[in-house]
Order: C-alpha cells, then sequence, then structure tokens
C-alpha cells in the first residue's frame, strides 16, 4: 500500500475521488430501488382490488421511478471502469518509470545475480497486483463500508483464508519468475542454443519451471474454492433466516408483501458486497504477492552513484586532451567477498602514459576494468584519479568525461549506428559522429550503406559483423575525447590489417590522454610505457616490453607460447 501511496500522483487523486463518488452515487441508487419496488408491488396489490379501468393508473409512476433509478445504478456502474482504468494506466506507467530507474541505478554485483526476465516480470507482476487493489478499493471495498456492520461475519471467514493463501501466492509468484526468467533466457540465446543443439535441453528447462508453476496455481486455485465453499454457506444459512423470519412476520400480518419483498432485496444487497468483500479479501492475498517481487526489488540499496547530471565532454575536432594520474592503493575486489579476484594490488599509472596490463584468463584484468568504472566498488582499498578518491566523483562526470571504455564485447541497442555511437552523448552533432566514426575506421562502412550512419543495427547489433560492432564500441569511446582510454581487448575482433588501423587510430585520438590496455594478444602492447603482469589477482612483474623479456619471468614465458602459436 505504501508504494501504491508514493505513486499517487494528482491526476490519478482526481481520478479516485470521481470513482469514489461514481460508486457513492451507485450505492445510494442501489439502497433507493428496492424502496421503489415496494412501493410499486404495494401499489399493484392494491389495484388488484380496485375496479375500473383505470385501476393500474396509479402504480404506473411507481413503476416509471423503479426503472429510472435501475437505469441510473446502470448508469454509474458502466462509468466507473472509465476512471478506474485511467488510474490504473497511470499507476502502471509510474511504477515501470520507478522499477527502471531502480534498475538503472542498482549495484552491478546484485544485477549479475538476476536474470532479465525475472526483473522484467516482476514489474509485470506488481501492475497486476495494483490493478486488483485499485479495483477492489473503489468497487468493492467501499460499499461494503456503508453495511461495515454486517461485514464482520464475513470478515471472520475470509481472514484466516487470506493468511493460507499469502504463503501459497508467494510461492506461486516466485515460481512465475522462474519460468519468465527461463524464458527469457532462452529468447535472448537462441542463436547459442541452436548452435550446440542445446534446444531440448532448453525445453526441459522450461517444462520443469511451468510444470511447479501449474502445481502451485492449482494449489491457489483449491484455496479459492474451499473459502468460496466457506461463503456460500455462510450466505445460504443467512439468506434461509431472512426469509423465516421475513415469512413469520407476513404470517402474523406484521409485515405487508411489499415489505416482505423490501427486506429480501436489501438482504440479497446486503450479501452481495459482502460477497464482493471476500473477493476483495482473496484478491487482495493475491496483489500482495504478486507486488512482493517488486517490492524486494526496491528494498535493495542502490549503488553508490551520484545521478546528478554532469558537464557533457566537449564536442568538436577529436583532439588530445591532458591525461589524468591513477592510483590504486592496496585494492581487494571479489564479487563473492569469499572468492576474491583481485588480492593487494598497488599501482600508479602517469598521467598522459599508456599501461598495458596481461596475464592468464582470470588474473583480474576486467575486473580492473570494472573497478575504474565504479560498476563495482572493492572491499578494501582506493582508486585514485588526481588524487580525488573515485567514489567522491560523480558517476556520470566520470562515465562521460574522465573514462572513454572500449569493451572486450561491445552492446548494441536496437538503434541506428549514429544512436549507437553517440550513446549517453545526446548533445553530439552529427559531424562530431561522423568524425568519431571515421576514427575508428568505420568511414568505408557507413559509405557503403544507403542510410550511411542512419542504417538500424537490429537486435543486439546483429546486422554487423563482430568487428563492425567493435569499431562501433571504439567510436564511442572517440566521440567522449575522455582523459582516460580503458580499453578492454579493444581489437580483439578485428582483422590484422584492420588492427593496425584502428591501433594508429587510437594512439593519435588518445595523445595526451592516459591510456590503460587490457591485452590477451602481446603483440598489440609492445610500445606500451610499461607493462603490468597479474597472476592470480597480484602483480606478479612489471616493466617495459624489453625489461620483460630480459627478466625472462612469466611475461617472457606467454611471448614465447604466442610467438610459437600466433592464432
Amino acid at each position: 500500500m505504501r508504494l501504491l501511496g508514493d505513486e499517487t500522483d494528482g491526476r490519478i487523486l482526481l481520478h479516485g475521488i470521481g470513482t469514489v463518488l461514481v460508486v457513492i452515487a451507485g450505492g445510494a441508487l442501489a439502497a433507493l430501488s428496492p424502496l421503489a419496488l415496494k412501493a410499486l408491488v404495494d401499489a399493484v396489490a392494491t389495484s388488484r382490488h380496485a375496479g375500473g379501468p383505470g385501476r393500474w393508473t396509479s402504480a404506473l409512476p411507481y413503476g416509471a421511478g423503479y426503472l429510472l433509478l435501475l437505469l441510473a445504478g446502470r448508469v454509474m456502474t458502466d462509468i466507473r471502469p472509465l476512471l478506474s482504468g485511467a488510474i490504473n494506466q497511470r499507476l502502471h506507467s509510474r511504477l515501470t518509470r520507478r522499477f527502471f530507474d531502480h534498475v538503472l541505478r542498482l549495484p552491478m554485483g546484485y544485477l549479475l545475480k538476476r536474470r532479465n526476465g525475472e526483473l522484467q516480470h516482476s514489474l509485470d507482476l506488481a501492475s497486476a497486483g495494483a490493478q486488483l487493489m485499485v479495483s477492489h478499493l473503489a468497487g468493492s471495498l467501499l460499499p461494503v463500508a456503508v453495511f461495515g456492520a454486517a461485514a464482520l461475519a464475513y470478515l471472520a471467514i475470509f481472514s484466516t483464508g487470506m493468511r493460507q493463501m499469502s504463503k501459497t501466492i508467494q510461492e506461486v509468484s516466485k515460481a512465475s519468475l522462474e519460468t519468465h526468467a527461463q524464458l527469457g533466457d532462452g529468447l535472448a540465446h537462441l542463436e547459442t542454443l541452436r548452435h550446440f543443439t542445446a534446444e531440448e535441453q532448453a525445453r526441459r528447462s522450461l517444462q520443469g519451471s511451468s510444470a511447479i508453476l501449474e502445481r502451485r496455481w492449482k494449489r491457489l486455485d483449491r484455496l479459492n474454492v474451499v473459502i468460496a465453499l466457506e461463503a456460500s454457506t455462510t450466505f445460504a444459512i443467512s439468506l434461509a433466516g431472512c426469509l423465516f423470519i421475513g415469512g413469520d412476520a407476513v404470517s402474523r400480518n406484521a409485515l405487508s408483501i411489499g415489505g416482505f419483498v423490501l427486506t429480501t432485496v436489501y438482504t440479497l444487497q446486503m450479501v452481495r458486497p459482502l460477497e464482493s468483500l471476500g473477493t476483495a479479501a482473496r484478491d487482495f492475498a493475491r496483489a500482495l504477492g504478486y507486488l512482493h517481487p517488486l517490492l524486494e526489488l526496491l528494498a535493495q540499496p542502490l549503488a553508490n552513484d551520484s545521478t546528478a547530471p554532469a558537464a557533457e565532454a566537449p564536442t568538436g575536432a577529436l583532439g588530445p586532451r591532458h591525461g589524468t594520474t591513477i592510483r590504486l592503493e592496496n585494492l581487494h575486489f571479489g564479487y563473492d567477498p569469499d572468492r576474491p579476484v583481485i588480492k593487494g594490488v598497488d599501482l600508479e599509472v602517469a598521467a598522459g602514459s599508456k599501461t598495458a596490463i596481461v596475464g592468464r584468463s582470470g588474473s583480474g584484468k576486467s575486473s580492473l576494468a570494472r573497478l575504474l568504472m565504479r560498476l563495482h566498488s572493492p572491499q578494501q582499498g582506493r582508486i585514485l584519479l588526481d588524487g580525488r578518491p573515485i567514489d567522491s566523483i560523480d558517476a556520470v562526470e566520470l562515465r562521460r568525461t574522465l573514462v572513454g571504455l572500449v569493451p572486450q564485447e561491445t552492446a548494441l541497442l536496437h538503434e541506428t549506428i549514429a544512436g549507437n555511437i553517440a550513446l549517453g552523448m545526446p548533445t553530439a552533432t552529427g559531424e562530431d559522429i561522423r568524425l568519431a566514426a571515421r576514427g575508428a575506421q568505420l568511414g568505408e562502412l557507413v559509405d557503403a550503406l544507403p542510410h550511411g550512419l542512419d542504417t538500424p543495427v537490429g537486435e543486439r547489433g546483429m546486422l554487423l559483423s563482430g568487428g563492425e560492432r567493435q569499431r562501433v564500441g571504439i567510436a564511442r569511446a572517440l566521440l567522449r575525447r575522455p582523459r582516460l582510454y580503458l580499453l578492454d581487448e579493444p581489437t580483439s575482433m578485428l582483422d590484422s590489417k584492420t588492427e593496425l588501423e584502428i591501433q594508429k587510430a587510437l594512439r593519435s585520438c588518445a595523445d595526451g590522454a592516459t591510456t590503460i590496455v587490457i591485452a590477451h594478444r602481446l603483440s598489440t602492447i609492445v610500445d606500451a610505457d610499461e607493462i603490468v603482469v597479474l597472476e592470480a589477482g597480484r602483480i606478479h612483474e612489471r616493466g617495459s616490453h624489453g625489461a620483460l623479456l630480459a627478466k625472462n619471468g612469466l611475461y617472457a614465458q606467454m611471448w614465447r607460447q604466442q610467438c610459437a602459436d600466433p592464432d
């Protein structure tokens, strides 16, 4: 309820007030219609004993009044979905924006443990839960408030049912999240599944999670039936008592036939909102279960990132910028604190220098890049940029103007080439984007395409080759003109000719800026001012290419292996 309260704005409140007024009007009309029916019945009963051709005339006004009340009641019922629907859509829109904003600021460590389908389905469940709550707040609970005194009996029945259902509904939500996560994984990796003939394995995995979801839904449906039967029994007993009392009163001439009809109709009108209360109680329990995954997500602490806007990198000619000094002090980090990836690294990188970080797979190279981008925080130690602790630098300033990243695998959005190059740089001009594209050796590709830079790249950039996607990633970094280029295997997917051209372009554009290159192919970093060799999360040795070969250590061993097997 607090979540719904936080997302309620003036427009939702206005529609809510309108809904309440419509419900009150409908309730008043429903309360008046039995009185009109009583008067009509009594008038008809009296007219039977009257003589003359106009004996039914006296009953006509009562009939017309009764029909008008029924018609007005139906109109109120038809108007209510218009108002409640506007509330539901507005609430869904605000929940979606809050969910997306929250996910964008969650720590990467948390997001790496969750699957995309699971995260997205938590929003779907929350929206469904919010709609259930809104519909019953307006359509069921408010009318019941008018007949609140009689609701206590039904509350006693349904309170027990709600407690029983809460746990079952949460189990249904968990199983539903797992099923959608499996489905999301399969849809996101269709090509991989086909490459490794794993379609049947994916089907079995989805079938297993779907079967669990189906069993939990059946358990929930059985609970619903039990609670409904208990409510029906209560209804039958209460109605039988009402009919007995009314019939006895008529037999003693203490109640007219119209009065008997009136009491019977009022009894039915009392029971109808009470039954709605039972449905609302069940649906509220279900809604709370649906909201539970999103509430858990929103309760997660955000990453230590400021979202305040920062000045954008200057645009224009892709010229050099002065570099930044980097210092790592006693750095310790692990995605799981019990399994450290980086262990006590001390390193200083001079401004304007080129430093290469090499090592075997799993030595901690890419983890250092993630720490420099502040996607994770170290468990111990600190990182300084020009003497400033990195966690004191605004995250937008860090990623937009200080550091230009070229990751090992460039991820592209379903956008145009220009839109992907200018990702995060909305004010970049067309000329800036063209210069960045040519600096990344994309000129020939762009010139050959009918729509040039406005060519869509498809889902995850699959309309481009791996090398072309990587060059788009390099263009992104060039566009920012950062003080630090962080290159994580930037040419790993390029052919030898293009690799040489890209390296030349990077050296030209990075002139004056600090460059950190994470490399597997040692031939690409022989010109580095310093090469740092990592082994098991620690600095094993460091020096220039020639000095490390002369040392005949781990680097020299890796060099000889690559020279013997250049592929």
